[in-house]
């Protein structure tokens, strides 16, 4: 099925797993001047790639012209130029197809009314955060409704969203770079999330993070997270890059270890209560 592809957003919910069995796992992340500087060979390859795509990104939007965009592309496959080439040119394939640029116009009001996360956030370094409870989101509800492919479409929009607010502050003149995720496990259970029918979708939806979001990801940060989740895990373990890997922060139900992380990283009136912070529930 085409829509299977649309799995994008949940990467959300997938790539939090990748060391469940802990508490927490190394909290080192880049700030937005790590992120820019190139090495000498990443600036040589880059020139180089910067030429090659130019004529077929002729008509697109000026974003994908630029060097911070294009870079990322070529980390995704260790500078390899015909190989981030074809990635880039099959996002651009991709956007067309499923009228990613149109997916804001949409009408998701039945979506966020089962669906809630908020996106009005931003860390200590400025970056946007999309934040979400998974006891909110019933995906064996929407396989058993009929709303598969509209809730994995659902998720591209997130990811997208996310991508476009960081696209923002940029034109704002903002050192930003790349996106928060702040994911509440608690609520997870086998029976509304990890079905069999839903797990399929765990693994597009990493797939879709690779291969149209890659490196866009500052922290994938999950608290309360389950044992269970392993089950998860295992099913897409073998997707994540070594770029993903290391944007994982996952924490279990020890409050005061996350807690201490995202103090570090989140002031508390950017944070709702939930998350340990003053921020009025917007639901």
């Amino acid at each position: 099925m085409g829509g299977m592809k649309y799995m994008g957003s949940f990467l959300w919910c997938a790539i939090f797993l990748y060391y469940v069995s802990v508490n927490t796992i190394s909290v080192v992340g880049i700030s937005a001047a790590q992120d820019l500087t190139l090495t000498p060979k990443e600036l040589q390859a880059l020139t180089k790639f910067r030429e090659m795509v130019k004529p077929r990104l002729e008509n697109e939007h000026d974003y994908m012209k630029s060097d911070i965009y294009l870079i990322r592309w070529l980390r995704a496959k260790n500078l390899n130029l015909r190989q981030a080439e074809n990635m880039l040119m099959e996002n651009l394939k991709w956007r067309k197809q499923y009228n990613i640029d149109g997916i804001h116009d949409e009408d998701w009001s039945d979506m966020f009314q089962d669906y809630p996360y908020t996106n009005d956030t931003f860390d200590l370094a400025g970056r946007p955060i999309g934040a979400f409870s998974l006891s909110d989101w019933d995906f064996r509800k929407a396989i058993a409704s009929g709303k598969q492919v509209r809730l994995f479409r659902f998720m591209i929009k997130l990811l997208d969203e996310a991508t476009n607010a960081v696209l923002r502050l940029q034109q704002e003149g903002k050192n930003v770079t790349q996106w928060k995720v702040l994911m509440n496990m608690e609520g997870f259970n086998l029976v509304q999330h990890g079905c069999g029918s839903c797990l399929p979708g765990f693994s597009y939806f990493v797939q879709a993070y690779e291969n149209y979001y890659p490196g866009f990801a500052d922290a994938i940060v999950t608290i309360n997270t389950p044992s269970a989740f392993q089950v998860v895990l295992n099913l897409v373990r073998p997707v994540f890059t070594p770029q993903t890997r290391e944007s994982l922060k996952v924490f279990g139900t020890n409050r005061a270890q996350w807690m201490a992380y995202l103090d570090k990283e989140i002031s508390k009136d950017q944070r709702y209560p939930e998350y340990g912070g003053t921020r009025k529930p917007r639901f």
